[in-house]
């Protein structure tokens, strides 16, 4: 079954439509998680900072030789440090701060100076004290280390872990979102503050490529619009070189038959003007003028073998030379180059051509560019016919080539619903210059059994029923033995 060629393009437009939207999108997602990743580490720093920044009071807390009372100095350090919001000092055993001690200091303030550094004591998922082995501690809480508007704007979700429970610090985008998930965590810079921080995004069916994707579906399309096209007239271009080739070849022919036709009519008459020449030249009996009329008799008889030699040469010109080397020839192949030079042509005048194969695996023996010949006569006169016939009517002609096994023949029929062959016209199918139509030469199929014939083929011809008619060619059929 052919496979239309409007499919085969949408499969085509389909795939390379597939491997760029595929790749199209794999660049967006790689752009995407570029400034998804570029905003967590810039969040990261940022937090870094901040945490580093507490150390950094705190070591400036502890090098102070008289320093100030906790309750005097954290209103001077709140403006700079909006997460603070208390601090403290053990002296001598005794707590002085702006806010009443955490539980568990002692065992922090001996923690960190077992480490050297500060240590954390939180005390809910936002709030935690930095406990300095100087004993001096800060309240912090997480939630004022940054602000909404400072974080970049490929970032959608924040938490940090400073509790139990994570602390989101930023919202943008809600938990139900459905898409491709980015994440990536993090621990803060700050050895003493090393609070994991976890970033999420869901890519969601807003954010995927779409103008991308409409264009390249408009630009592909375009690329298999125009490939169909170039094939469209390079394969009509070669229609037309076939076309061109076997109609030279059937003029070809039909100026061989006509030839020969002129010089078996010619032939004749130059035969009898040569015998009764002869006969002339005997039956002289006048001896005063007998050279003179033996003279003239003999140019006349020399004049009528040289137009005799002229026509015999004239038809071993246009006689068909020694057949080629038969071979084994692929009916399918035969039928689908038929139809490839003709079936558009005949679809636009209301015919449709089919092919149907009886014996597959067969092969017929011969000749292929004679029977192609043949088979374009064959053809061409069911047209012929059934543009007579469809002028005025209703529904489509049909042309069928048909092959099959006959003992050891292989038979090609072409068969049309035309209105068949004339009863008085079957005897004289095959007769040169003889035609139904008022413009044919009466040359094809005489032609047709010539080339038949050289073949060691034949052409026989009927009438179907109810209408229409049948032309089989009957060829040896390949790998019988004669």
């Amino acid at each position: 079954m052919k496979f239309p060629a409007r499919y085969g393009a949408l499969l085509c437009w389909l795939l390379l439509f597939g491997l760029g939207a595929a790749w199209i999108g794999r660049q967006d997602y790689l752009r995407q998680y570029d400034a998804f990743f570029q905003g967590t580490s810039i969040a990261q720093r940022m937090l870094s900072q901040k945490t580093v920044q507490h150390e950094a009071v705190l070591a400036t807390l502890a090098a102070l030789s008289h320093p100030p009372a906790p309750e005097r100095l954290y209103p001077s350090l709140r403006p700079s440090l909006p997460q603070l919001l208390g601090l403290g000092q053990l002296r001598d055993g005794a707590w002085a701060g702006s806010l009443p001690p955490p539980a568990g200091l002692d065992a922090a303030v001996a923690q960190a100076r077992a480490q050297g550094r500060p240590v954390t004591l939180p005390v809910d998922a936002a709030r935690y004290w930095l406990v300095a082995p100087s004993s001096w501690s800060l309240l912090l809480d997480a939630r004022q280390l940054l602000q909404d508007g400072d974080f970049p704007d490929a970032l959608a979700n924040l938490s940090l872990s400073i509790g139990p429970e994570p602390l989101r610090l930023l919202a943008r985008q809600d938990a139900g979102a459905h898409g491709w998930t980015l994440s990536l965590q993090k621990p803060l810079g700050a050895a003493s503050q090393p609070f994991a921080l976890r970033s999420e995004r869901v890519l969601t069916p807003a954010s995927w490529p779409w103008a991308q994707w409409l264009a390249w579906a408009a630009a592909s399309a375009l690329l298999v619009a125009g490939a169909a096209a170039w094939r469209r007239g390079r394969a009509e271009a070669l229609r037309q070189r076939e076309q061109a080739r076997v109609a030279a070849m059937e003029r070809l022919g039909t100026l061989g038959e006509m030839a020969a036709g002129i010089a078996h009519e010619l032939n004749q008459p130059l035969t009898a003007i040569l015998a009764q020449t002869r006969a002339a030249e005997r039956m002289l009996d006048d001896e005063d003028e007998r050279p003179a009329v033996r003279e003239a008799l003999r140019a006349s008889a020399g004049q009528a073998r040289r137009a005799a030699d002229i026509i015999a040469r004239m038809r071993a010109l246009v006689r068909p030379s020694a057949p080629a080397a038969r071979e084994a020839l692929d009916p399918e192949a035969l039928a689908n180059s038929l139809r490839f030079l003709r079936e558009q042509e005949l679809a636009r005048q209301g015919v449709r051509l089919a092919w149907r194969n009886d014996a597959p695996g067969e092969r017929p023996l011969g000749d292929r560019v004679a029977l192609e010949q043949i088979l374009h006569n064959l053809v061409q006169n069911a047209v012929d016919a059934l543009a007579g016939m469809r002028a005025g009517a209703a529904g489509q002609g049909l042309i069928e080539l048909n092959g099959a096994v006959d003992g050891d023949h292989y038979l090609l029929s072409v068969r049309d619903n035309g209105p068949g062959i004339a009863p008085e016209a079957l005897p004289r199918l095959y007769q040169p210059f003889y035609t139904t139509r008022a413009q044919g030469m009466g040359l094809g199929l005489a032609l047709c059994e010539t080339l038949a014939g050289a073949m060691d083929a034949r052409i026989e011809a009927r009438n179907l029923t109810p209408a229409g008619a049948c032309f089989t060619v009957r060829l040896p059929r390949a790998g019988v033995r004669p």
